[in-house]
């Protein structure tokens, strides 16, 4: 590969580590966008992120970074910045500890190149390690499956050549971090399948304490000679190295083992081709983050595609913020404080009875999303059989017992009025209390049962209370009342009590609740509906 297609590998980047996600962001286009909004260039799934928190643009070749009027800053190397070039390793941050992003400008010129170019001064194989050198930057900046393996194989080959080795293997680590075998090959260039008689005790201890193993005759060094697969297998070259890349914020990872052995003693290891095992080991740890990066960005792409389909159905299921009818009028709104939130509200409506749903599903996400739209279908499909809300809500409950356990579960208000009289049955299921107001005076109606997924043989049971026209109830999410500001006050119900008297009550409660946060970020939904009786 030429050094012309690897500068366009090597495009600017930038390296991003959240908590239980790492990967790596080429920077394309003349901006770049940075926020918590799905139609940014970099998602950042944090309530402390602002919706667009900053913007990457490309001036005459060089990169700056611009603070988008964020709520929390724009930091580059510790100090907040509303505009800044970047240089090359230099630390981006957001006003969450949690984040750290890295400008990539170019890929350092590693200490493997230098290795390889001294050795080329003296040793006659130099192109071939040449070319295994052009072959590792490239298999980093691409960190395909294919190139992964490939990589490895030419970096086993080119070792045991180093090395006069017999074998030699990479170990990772599996899911329970003991190391396994991804790719061996022997003198001949064969792939092996089989690593029958490996040191494993040297293996284990390299990857689990990152120490090094470098022998050319093993029997002859006193802390081998006495492991008894070395000696079983008459072991003398030994290699075992730690692959670790190592970061700009310190500390050192471990991905893996580099082993070799041999049944026949080796001169061939002087001290510069201890540090060329040391630089293949780095270079090699290097491409197998870099296929890690990439992984996880493909995962968190699909992951941000899903979410986007999961908020669609989520904003499909309130198809009636507002109805009017001769006898009643209802109105909701609800504010997810993530792309996909877990509240939702419907109303439904007939000739003779108007009907206010509002739930909260626990958790966040995709799942509550579908769980969500499960319940809204299932109960329209019971309103529209014309059952009584208990038993509406009690088939609801046994179906979902049925399917997840109690694993997910959900609190549901739903009130109903008729157009014949002036009462207003309600059931509760474990949500917040609704409030009447009725003459000048508010009622907390705190009764109420199980949510629904729970308890398969929970029981509910039917609220009645009086409303005559001109009476007003509000329902609503703990995602309101258990607001807190920065003070780690609660918003409660006070606001929302006074608001059921006036004109409006819904942009009043909003107005007032954004007003109380202080643009702090929602740390739950937000969903809020009235209904009002007519004369």
């Amino acid at each position: 590969m030429s050094s012309a297609s690897l500068s366009t590998l090597n495009q600017p980047a930038l390296l991003i580590r959240v908590p239980g996600q790492n990967r790596r962001v080429a920077l394309r286009g003349a901006e770049f966008t940075i926020g918590r909004a799905e139609d940014c260039d970099l998602v950042l799934s944090d309530n402390r992120i602002s919706r667009l928190h900053a913007r990457l643009v490309e001036e005459d070749g060089s990169y700056f970074i611009v603070d988008a009027g964020s709520r929390h800053g724009t930091f580059v190397n510790g100090e907040r910045s509303p505009r800044a070039r970047l240089q090359h390793n230099d630390q981006i941050g957001f006003g969450v500890p949690e984040i750290s992003v890295t400008f990539i400008a170019h890929e350092p010129r590693s200490s493997a190149t230098q290795i390889f170019s001294e050795l080329g001064s003296h040793r006659h194989d130099s192109s071939e390690l040449q070319q295994l050198r052009l072959f590792l930057d490239a298999a980093r900046a691409l960190g395909g499956g294919g190139i992964l393996e490939d990589t490895l194989r030419r970096m086993l080959s080119c070792a045991i050549k180093l090395t006069a080795a017999e074998r030699a293997f990479v170990y990772l680590p599996d899911a329970e971090s003991k190391a396994r075998m991804a790719c061996g090959v022997d003198a001949a260039g064969i792939e092996l399948n089989d690593d029958r008689g490996v040191s494993r005790s040297v293996v284990d201890e390299a990857m689990r304490t990152a120490a090094e193993f470098i022998s050319g005759d093993a029997m002859q060094q006193s802390g081998l000679a006495a492991r008894e697969s070395i000696v079983a297998h008459e072991l003398r070259v030994l290699v075992a190295l730690p692959l670790r890349a190592f970061h700009s914020t310190g500390g050192a990872k471990v991905h893996g083992v580099l082993y070799l052995d041999s049944h026949i003693a080796s001169r061939n290891f002087s001290s510069l081709s201890h540090d060329v095992l040391r630089a293949l080991a780095g270079e090699c740890a290097a491409v197998l983050e870099s296929a890690k990066l990439l992984e996880a960005e493909e995962g968190a792409r699909q992951y941000r595609q899903e979410m986007a389909i999961a908020a669609s159905i989520q904003r499909g299921l309130i198809t009636h913020p507002k109805v009017n009818c001769d006898f009643a009028h209802a109105t909701g709104y609800s504010l997810p404080c993530k792309e996909v939130g877990g509240d939702f509200y419907d109303i439904h409506a007939t000739p003779d009875t108007l009907t206010a749903i509002i739930a909260d599903v626990s958790g966040k996400g995709v799942s509550a999303a579908l769980l969500a739209s499960l319940i809204q279908g299932m109960l329209y499909a019971q309103l529209d059989l014309g059952m009584p809300l208990p038993k509406a809500v009690a088939v609801i409950n046994s179906y979902l017992c049925s399917r997840v356990a109690g694993q997910k579960y959900a609190t549901l208000l739903t009130a109903q009025i008729s157009r014949d009289d002036n009462t207003l049955r309600l059931v509760n299921c474990g949500h917040v209390p609704a409030i009447i107001a009725v003459d000048g005076q508010c009622t907390y109606l705190d009764e109420g049962d199980l949510p629904i997924g729970l308890m398969e043989d929970a029981e509910y049971h039917l609220i009645e209370k009086p409303f005559p026209p001109g009476s007003r109830l509000c329902m609503l999410t703990d995602g309101i009342t258990e607001c807190e500001n920065a003070a780690g006050q609660e918003f409660g119900v006070d606001a929302v009590k006074t608001a059921c008297f006036g004109d409006n009550p819904i942009p009043k409660i909003v107005t007032e609740l954004q007003q109380f946060c202080a643009g702090r970020e929602l740390q739950d939904d937000c969903t809020l509906m009235f209904v009002e009786r007519l004369p």
